[in-house]
């Protein structure tokens, strides 16, 4: 017997999905289960969406002649994304299989086919704007990966790591998604910022209005914001907001600028690092500690080692590789 799946583990809305259409159907649900199954659907659009493709599939599967269930069952299938999607390997057996034969070929099936689809990459020290078919823009940051899709009734950007000012064509009906794994940012159109550090992510907005949630569906965070508002989220799902931020700053590398406002020097350099080809290494933690402020050419990384000495008591050293620069205490 294959172990009960704990929906805790799930993060993504079509896993839930399948996982909540198994349990609706079986003979051992719960009152207490049916109770959060609906708290479930209730919390999100897209919640009901992806529980209605699951049915489909399932009504599909269930439309196959019993012979060719079962030679498909005997026949490892080739799944497009990751197999636990596709009904998570629980319970549902040989209709399983023929749900992940349907789904290849099947529009309307569990994974809908994008009306557009693009990755966009940036490498090191790279900028780059593109222009999507719907009057976009993105203006994408250094060392970034971004793939986007359009679908029929809603376009999806799944930032898999990096920075993206968004500037946004307005649609009711189509609303634009920016996906970061560990939560969503959700508008019709509007000017925003969003950047992704590993499972952290935050969010600038310049104009109009955005929907931050974050977390998982047992325990989401939702925030809206407007015009200089911004939120950071990190990897347990804790939203926190501000509403008075300097978002025109978080945004100065659009203009290749870095803004510093009190900011300690062990921040400054991480930010830097992030463009330059040569590394710049505090040796101290001390010396990380110190404060600097100032605006900075992101291209120009000369012009900032050589103002630093004259901001802060430090010496910059550099390694006999050329590969890196030490900042010591003077």
């Amino acid at each position: 017997m294959t172990d009960r799946i704990d929906p805790a583990t799930l993060t993504d809305s079509r896993d839930l999905a399948a996982y909540w259409y198994e349990r609706m159907h079986s003979d051992d649900l719960t009152d207490a289960e049916r109770a959060d199954f609906g708290q479930w659907l209730q919390a999100d659009a897209e919640n009901a969406r992806h529980y209605r493709q699951a049915q489909h599939v399932w009504e599909m599967a269930s439309a196959l002649p019993e012979h060719e269930v079962r030679s498909l069952g005997a026949t490892k299938p080739v799944a497009r994304e990751n197999p636990r999607r596709m009904f998570l390997g629980y319970g549902l057996g040989l209709a399983c299989s023929a749900a992940l034969a349907l789904v290849v070929v099947d529009p309307l099936g569990w994974r809908e086919s994008p009306l557009y689809e693009a990755e966009f990459t940036t490498a090191h020290g790279e900028r780059r704007q593109v222009a999507l078919p719907d009057g976009s823009v993105l203006l994408i940051n250094t060392d970034t990966v971004a793939v986007v899709r359009f679908f029929q009734d809603r376009r999806l950007v799944q930032l898999a790591k990096g920075e993206v000012l968004f500037q946004v064509s307005g649609s009711e009906d189509k609303p634009f998604i920016v996906d970061v794994d560990t939560g969503t940012v959700r508008v019709t159109g509007t000017q925003f910022n969003v950047r992704r550090d590993g499972q952290s992510f935050a969010v600038g907005v310049l104009q109009g209005s955005v929907e931050v949630k974050t977390g998982s569906w047992w325990r989401s965070r939702t925030a809206q914001l407007g015009p200089g508002n911004a939120a950071h989220a990190d990897y347990a799902g804790d939203l926190a907001v501000r509403m008075d931020a300097d978002v025109d700053s978080t945004v100065a590398w659009r203009e290749g600028k870095v803004v510093f406002r009190g900011t300690s020097l062990a921040e400054a350099v991480q930010e830097l690092n992030r463009y330059g080809e040569q590394r710049l290494i505090v040796q101290d933690p001390r010396v990380g500690l110190l404060k600097i402020s100032g605006v900075f050419d992101i291209d120009d990384s000369g012009s900032f080692m050589t103002a630093l000495p004259q901001i802060v008591p430090v010496v910059l050293r550099p390694r006999v590789d050329g590969a890196a620069i030490d900042i010591l205490a003077r």
